[in-house]
This record gives C-alpha cells, sequence and structure tokens, in this order.
C-alpha cells in the first residue's frame, strides 16, 4: 500500500530527489526536508526548508501532521540523531538508506550478505562506513519494528554524478575509432541502476523492518566493456593492461579524476560478489546491462561527454597510458 504521507530528508539530489518523485508519482503528499540551495525540487513535492546542521533545522515541521513515511539518506550521526529527536514520534515508518561501506571492505567472502561484519562505528562522521554502522544502531534502537534498513552497493544510471558506472559507456564513445584502455584482468563488477534502487525503497521498503542489502547482479567488466562498445558503437582496438602497467601509467582505481571506474585491487574483489538474494526474494529487481548501458550513453551525452569528469581516466591520460604500453616505457 502506498504511503500517503511522505517526508524526504533531503530529496532535492540524486537518490533523494529521485524517492520523492516516485512517492509523488504514486499519489503521496510528499514533503522535502533541505535547504533548498543544492538542487531542483521533484515535479509535485513541497519544500520545508530547513538545514540540519541548526538548533531549529526542524522547526518548519512543527505543525506538519504525522508522516507515513520519512525517509533518509544521511551519512552525517548528528543529522541521524536529531531527526529522530525532532520526528521519531510523529513517523509511522523510517527508511533509512545505508550503504554497503557499513560492512566489511577487506576479508568478506564470495556471496558476503546482510549478516557480513560490519566496520567499526563512528559517531564523529569522519570515516563514511563506520558513520553509516553508527546510524544503523542508533535507529534500530530508537524505531524497532518502525525501520526498514536498505545497503545499496555501487548506483549507477541517468543523473550519476560519480561518474563510476557511466564512464565505461562514455569513453568508449568518445573513444569512437581509437583505442579504448581496458583492465587485463577480468574482475567483476557489481552496480545497481539508480531507478531499480528507488523502486524498492518506494514500493518494497515501506512497512518492512528489516535490512536488505540492494545489490546489482555480478558481472565481469570484460562482458560489460563489451556491452558498453556495442552501445557506444565502439570500433577501435582494446588496448589490455595489467595491474602495474595500469599503475605505472597512473590509472587509478574506482574513482577520482584518473581512476578507472569499477576498477577494484585484486585483493578486493569479493567487494563486488556480494549477494543479492534477500533483495530478491523480497521483490527486488534488476534491470538489463544493456538497458542500463544505453540510459546511461544517453545521460552522458546530456551531460556532455567531454565535460569535467570526477571519474576518468581523461582522454589525454588514456592515450599517455596506450602510448606508453606501446613504447613499453
Amino acid at each position: 500500500m502506498a504511503a500517503q504521507r511522505v517526508l524526504v530528508l533531503g530529496g532535492t539530489r540524486w537518490i533523494g530527489r529521485a524517492v520523492a518523485a516516485a512517492h509523488a508519482a504514486r499519489g503521496a503528499e510528499v514533503v522535502c526536508l533541505a535547504r533548498g540551495e543544492g538542487g531542483d525540487l521533484a515535479p509535485g513535492t513541497r519544500l520545508v526548508a530547513g538545514d540540519r546542521d541548526a538548533a531549529d533545522g526542524y522547526a518548519g515541521l512543527v505543525d506538519e501532521a504525522a508522516f507515513d513515511e520519512v525517509v533518509d539518506v544521511t551519512r552525517v550521526p548528528a543529522h541521524a540523531a536529531s531527526a529522530l529527536d525532532a520526528l521519531a514520534d510523529r513517523a509511522r515508518h523510517w527508511t533509512f538508506v545505508s550503504s554497503v561501506s557499513a560492512q566489511r571492505l577487506e576479508g568478506a567472502p564470495v556471496g558476503a550478505d546482510e549478516d557480513d561484519d560490519l566496520v567499526p562505528e563512528d559517531p564523529s562522521g569522519e570515516d563514511y562506513g563506520g558513520a553509516k554502522a553508527w546510524i544503523e544502531r542508533v535507529l534500530r534502537e530508537r524505531l524497532g519494528e518502525r525501520l526498514a534498513i536498505v545497503r545499496p552497493g555501487l548506483v549507477g544510471g541517468p543523473g550519476d554524478e560519480s561518474d563510476r558506472f557511466g564512464s565505461w559507456v562514455a569513453r568508449a564513445a568518445i573513444a569512437g575509432h581509437g583505442p579504448l584502455l581496458v583492465p587485463s584482468r577480468d574482475q567483476p563488477t557489481q552496480t545497481i541502476d539508480v531507478r531499480d534502487l528507488v523502486r524498492f525503497l518506494v514500493e518494497v521498503a515501506p512497512g518492512r523492518s528489516d535490512l536488505v542489502n540492494a545489490f546489482g547482479p555480478v558481472v565481469g567488466l570484460h562482458a560489460l566493456v563489451e556491452a558498453a562498445r556495442a552501445v557506444a558503437g565502439h570500433a577501435g582496438p582494446v588496448v589490455l593492461a595489467d595491474d602495474a602497467a595500469l599503475d605505472a601509467a597512473g590509472i587509478g582505481h574506482w574513482a577520482g579524476p584518473e581512476g578507472m571506474g569499477l576498477r577494484l585491487p585484486e585483493e578486493l574483489e569479493t567487494h563486488a560478489q556480494r549477494s543479492a538474494a534477500r533483495y530478491l526474494a523480497a521483490g527486488g529487481e534488476h534491470r538489463s546491462l544493456d538497458g542500463m548501458l544505453r540510459d546511461a550513453l544517453e545521460d552522458e551525452r546530456a551531460r556532455g561527454l567531454d565535460r569535467e569528469r570526477r571519474t576518468g581516466p581523461s582522454r589525454a591520460a588514456e592515450l599517455r597510458a596506450v602510448a606508453s604500453l606501446a613504447s613499453g616505457a
């Protein structure tokens, strides 16, 4: 049953905004508590201005009726704690969007699930995973059966500002008939589409009282690259490079201006081989890889293939690396 009154704490940026939009599309009255400076409101939603760093950050909600659903994506422990103080007694249900980073990165077995070890809690918020782990516990202690925790893994899809997933199809499109640099190690990848995650948060999570890891399917990097090349029409050569050669060329891991999206050190490969069984059993979905890549490319083109990216490598850095491999330098 769709929630009738929904409060999204935030709601003007990527996942939070998409959650607000999806609830509104289902007929809910949606309120977004935000400073109103981080992005545009989704159609059909209403802004209540509030700064969660301020002592009176929730004052604008004092006269609001109870909410059927509260959704929070925060990574800041102080924000989570103040939201509980202000709203716990007026929320019929609460969904917290946590992260796989709340669980250990190193030493996790293949197929690790919701019960795998957590990282040490960090109430200061300096460590992202530790902050999420702390928030999970505090929310659970206060809300009990009124709480659903959803831990996404890597999220990709339209609007992704991290550029990690979309960088592959974008790089293939930019390369055209030129070379595309690819790690020779066919490591696993695991990306959930933001729309599949949002559907779960909006249609499945409300009313639940459990913990679900929302991960995408495991896909080999080489299969992903071939699919990205086909979608982007890349007709140039694929240049394979091992970890040592990529490191020597200044091509980093995972993210960053010269990082290669989705590339993980070999000792961390199990990070992208986690279980999505509970997510699927609860009604979660996985759209096709080709569909994800087509939509990612459309989004990348709309935002500009030649824009400055959070995750690279840049075309210039890629060509320098290819040249150094050819010369044996």
